[in-house]
């Protein structure tokens, strides 16, 4: 068997493309408009208090006086830096993943071309991953969207996409996330999130970038135990790994901005949920375990509260940042009213229609008890001013599962069966599939094909692992795979979790 591997593989119609090489500095402007969707439940009318408020208490201008590129007003606020509008090429790293996905899709969509930079580690199921990948390709299409498949710590692989992809903008979603994980292993967090980050910035520098706009954390606050975080509190004292590395991102990015005059911008964000959500987190688990009945394990009384904030407001805030290069900043992007972990059990329980099964254990190392943003400075600013309320939030991302859910049992011809005659499931499948059952049947008839499956397409449409999409759409290591199919003898690995080849 010949194996191919698909570290590095790109989508562009299956080759590698070069255009200009260093961009233009950073003083164009454009004349197109911005526009987003906060898809907030306008019409509800049942709401969930949350335990307190908190998000303009304090009025924030700045980590530091030099930091400063803008002139506060007479009430201490910030005035609004003025959006920097025109179509950009953005590179987002972590576009596979939760929030990366989402802000790839949201540039897409109002006219920005995107390209992708992910390792699709196996941090959680790389088929969720691939999802998101394949759903931005199959909707933007592959002259709009390019994927890079690599390390960013990878000096040869990520320099060639500056040099010929011609990036001025980059949003860095990528990293190693999870506090109790970076415990466990500290090593692979410090070369997912400070390495990587750093060699981002460096070739920031060198190709002329007009605005890097980056994902740091709540979890700097550490142990905080102050009412309300703040972006000027003194951050210096994490309490985990992860923590540890976002801090060291910070301090990073500031150094780059005070050499090199890079704009640059620090987005702490608080708790984030809704569709697309990890399954690591507990909206996600929670949901995910309340529906099916099974455990869930409360650490602690039930008395620690988060700032959830709703995944279109994050959004709306990222590219807000982006719009808006002004030196070097931190903003707290948060929703200002943190929910207790009881409170937010019963949100579930209502919103499932289920009864949770509730195992309460000791609280974990590395937890904070309370996370709560300022955020005025980022209302000041960028006029961020988040607007899903918990309940509408939590109600959608149920409404999200539970179709994804519905679309995931959709009844197909099942994996492991062998279709001999593809002829009664070819017509309703994407032009690859239909291509590659082609190739497999015809190897079975010489022997050589051990099994053949298919799912439906619908299944197909809502979850596979790797691109089932016409040739324009396929990543490299798929284009070799078909290429070497044709020839025989080759392994067609699991294409999607619900379609698997085999010679």
């Amino acid at each position: 068997m010949t194996h191919i591997p698909f570290k590095h593989s790109m989508v562009k119609g299956g080759s590698m493309a070069a255009s200009s090489a260093c961009p233009a500095s950073a003083t164009s402007r454009g004349s197109c408009t911005l526009s987003y969707s906060n898809s907030s439940s306008a019409g509800s009318t049942e709401s969930f208090p949350s335990d307190t408020s908190c998000g303009d208490s304090e009025s924030v201008i700045g980590s530091s006086p030099d930091d400063l590129d803008y002139i506060p007003t007479d009430d201490g606020f910030a005035t609004e830096v003025p959006p920097h509008t025109g179509k950009k090429t953005v590179l987002v790293t972590g576009a596979a993943g939760f929030i990366g996905s989402w802000v790839a899709d949201t540039l897409l969509a109002r006219g920005d071309d995107v390209v992708i930079v992910d390792e699709v580690n196996s941090y959680y199921d790389v088929r969720t991953k691939r999802s998101n990948i394949a759903m931005l390709l199959e909707k933007y299409g592959p002259n709009r969207v390019k994927f890079f498949e690599g390390d960013l710590c990878d000096a040869p692989f990520i320099t060639r996409i500056f040099e010929t992809e011609g990036v001025e903008w980059v949003v860095h979603m990528a990293a190693r996330a999870g506090v109790r994980p970076s415990i466990e292993d500290p090593f692979v967090y410090v070369h997912s999130n400070v390495e990587a980050t750093t060699r981002l910035l460096e070739l920031s520098r060198l190709h002329g970038v007009k605005s890097f706009v980056f994902a740091s954390s709540s979890s700097v606050y550490g142990g905080s135990q102050k009412e309300v975080f703040s972006e000027k509190d003194v951050v210096d004292f994490p309490v985990s790994p992860y923590a540890a590395t976002k801090k060291s991102c910070e301090l990073m990015a500031h150094t780059y901005s005070h050499l090199y005059g890079l704009n640059i911008a620090g987005l702490r964000f608080f708790t984030v949920y809704g569709p697309r959500g990890r399954p690591d987190m507990a909206p996600y688990k929670f949901i995910d375990l309340v529906a099916r009945g099974q455990e869930i394990m409360q650490f602690g009384d039930g008395s620690t509260s988060r700032d959830y904030t709703y995944i279109s407001d994050i959004v709306d805030g990222v590219v807000r940042s982006l719009d808006r290069p002004a030196g070097y900043q931190i903003y707290n992007l948060g929703n200002g009213s943190p929910v207790s972990l009881s409170s937010f059990i019963k949100l579930v329980e209502k919103s499932v229609g289920t009864p949770a099964k509730i195992r309460v254990c000791p609280e974990q190392p590395g937890d904070v008890p309370r996370t709560c943003a300022d955020i005025s400075k980022a209302r000041a600013m960028l006029g961020y001013n988040p607007s899903v309320a918990f309940a509408d939030g939590i109600g959608k991302t149920v409404d999200w599962y539970q179709n994804r859910a519905a679309m995931n049992a959709a009844p197909g011809v099942g994996v492991g069966a062998v279709v001999d005659d593809a002829d009664d499931v070819i017509a309703e499948e994407e032009p690859l599939t239909v291509e590659l059952l082609s190739l497999c049947t015809t190897q079975a008839a010489a022997g050589r094909a051990r099994s053949v499956s298919c799912a439906s397409a619908s299944a197909l449409d809502m979850d596979f692992c790797d691109s089932i999409l016409p040739k324009a759409m396929m990543s490299q290591r798929q284009q070799q795979l078909l290429a070497a199919a044709a020839d025989g003898g080759v392994a067609l690995e699991r294409v999607s979790r619900t379609t698997s080849y085999a010679y």
